[in-house]
């Protein structure tokens, strides 16, 4: 059953732990609803300056614990309600005593995204700024934060409500001319009027659509494997693409356990950037141990799902195998030979910004750009904007041929149309969607938030 929380209200005070589950330096404590500032005053605790981050300590068990406290009056506040903050040392049972003291008080626990929930309802943002939220909470790459940010700016958001007002326009001046059927003599819109205005609406739509990309192609990164047998360098290759010590690394084979993927960006010559999922593997051997086996399958099964390899040693050659001599610093090693096989030096640096360009020449189009103004669209979106597009573009294949008459035919049947195509714009931002839709959205928020 999906969760939505309609029992918020502007009268309950409801709480959560905001920060991240397990132990840390600090931990955070929210609160949000009319009684907040009055009830961390009963911990002992001075609030008298809203936007300013004071110290001071809670009354706890006959022990003051140090806090930062952050207060915020509504409705200048996230929530639109007043708003509280307590930082306090990250102890897991402490938060959670602290928590249940403040329930004691009157307090309610918050669901998942209740604190964003309340804000949508306030009109805070739009729902497609709430999804951006939801979408930067469980981003795993930079292209995903990046599509996500643009989502919490309200791109999408302040698009459909431009077309919610044009076609709105419209619709009502379809619909205007229905009070007025039998007068022939008045026309609140024309056949051509209507196809102009819808025109545009449609042309805009598919525009958005063809410059958009799909939510899915973000979360489907390219793999880039690197292989070769154990010792061959690949975690030394692998942190030195990455910028940083990511792997472990050790003269002694068998040091990579496990596959170790990280999200890599590339840049291309026109300086946009695509982003690859590079991935260590353990070391192949063929001689593996039976409690080496499940590695040694891992391993294979990665490289079977890879996009490119790139294969430290000796290999047959193949179309989706990039072949790298590594370790060139060292004393005993000579150039390459072969001209399909690039030699590189980890340490030194030595053939990485040619084996990062290979990298992509052979991804082609397969890699996910970074890009700064590329809205990103989840099937939610796809799915409204498609219909939205259908639907407009339904109505003007039935006005196209009335262009020359002075006043529109079947005008019922034609405003049924443009009152879908409404619908499925206004549910964008929130405006018309039904409550399991919200639903589904705000179900996939974490406590706190």
């Amino acid at each position: 059953m999906l969760f939505l929380p309609i029992m918020t209200s502007n009268t309950s005070t409801i709480i959560a732990v905001s920060s991240a589950p397990g132990q840390s330096h600090r931990g955070l404590i929210r609160l949000s609803g009319p009684q907040s500032w009055e009830m961390v005053r009963t911990l002992g605790v001075t609030l008298d300056h809203p936007r300013q981050l004071t110290r001071a300590h809670v009354d706890f068990d006959g022990r003051k614990l140090p806090c930062l406290v952050l207060g915020f009056h509504g409705p200048a506040s996230y929530t639109a309600q007043d708003i509280v903050e307590l930082q306090l040392p990250g102890n897991p049972s402490l938060l959670d005593q602290v928590v249940h003291r403040l329930i004691q008080q009157g307090a309610r626990m918050a669901e998942p995204g209740e604190f964003t929930f309340t804000a949508y309802l306030a009109g805070k943002l739009d729902l497609t700024q709430a999804e951006g939220i939801a979408a930067t909470i469980h981003a795993t790459s930079q292209a995903q934060l990046q599509a996500a940010k643009l989502l919490r700016q309200g791109n999408l958001g302040s698009f459909s409500h431009q077309l919610v007002d044009a076609l709105a326009t419209a619709l009502a001046l379809v619909e205007a001319g229905i009070d007025f059927t039998d007068q022939e003599d008045v026309v609140a819109i024309t056949p051509a009027q209507l196809v102009e205005r819808l025109s545009d609406i449609h042309k805009q739509l598919t525009d958005l659509m063809a410059n958009a990309r799909s939510w899915g192609a973000l979360e489907a990164m390219p793999r880039v494997v690197l292989v070769g047998p154990p010792s061959a360098g690949k975690s030394t290759l692998f942190n030195a693409l990455l910028g940083k010590q990511r792997a472990v690394t050790h003269e002694q084979a068998g040091t990579t356990r496990d596959i170790l993927a990280e999200p890599l960006l590339l840049s291309r010559a026109d300086g946009s950037q695509v982003e690859v999922m590079l991935m260590d593997i353990a070391g192949l051997d063929d001689a593996a141990n039976t409690l080496d086996k499940d590695i040694q399958k891992a391993a294979r099964q990665s490289i079977e799902q890879a996009d490119v390899i790139v294969h430290l040693g000796q290999c047959e050659p193949a179309a989706d195998t990039i072949r790298v001599r590594p370790k060139m610093d060292m004393p005993n090693m000579h150039e390459a030979s072969e001209d399909d096989i690039l030699p590189i030096s980890a340490k030194t640096g030595m053939g990485l910004p040619k084996l990062k360009r290979t990298i992509l020449a052979r991804l082609g189009d397969r890699g996910v750009s970074i890009a700064a103004e590329k809205l990103a669209l989840q099937p939610r979106h796809e799915s409204a904007l498609k219909q939205a597009t259908d639907a407009i573009a339904d109505a003007l294949k039935y006005v196209q041929p009335q262009v020359q008459q002075h006043a529109l035919d079947d005008l019922e049947l034609i405003a049924g149309m443009l009152r879908f195509a409404l619908d499925q714009l206004a549910s964008l931002g929130g405006e018309m969607t039904p409550d399991d839709i919200i639903g589904r959205v705000f179900a996939t928020f974490c406590v706190g938030k």
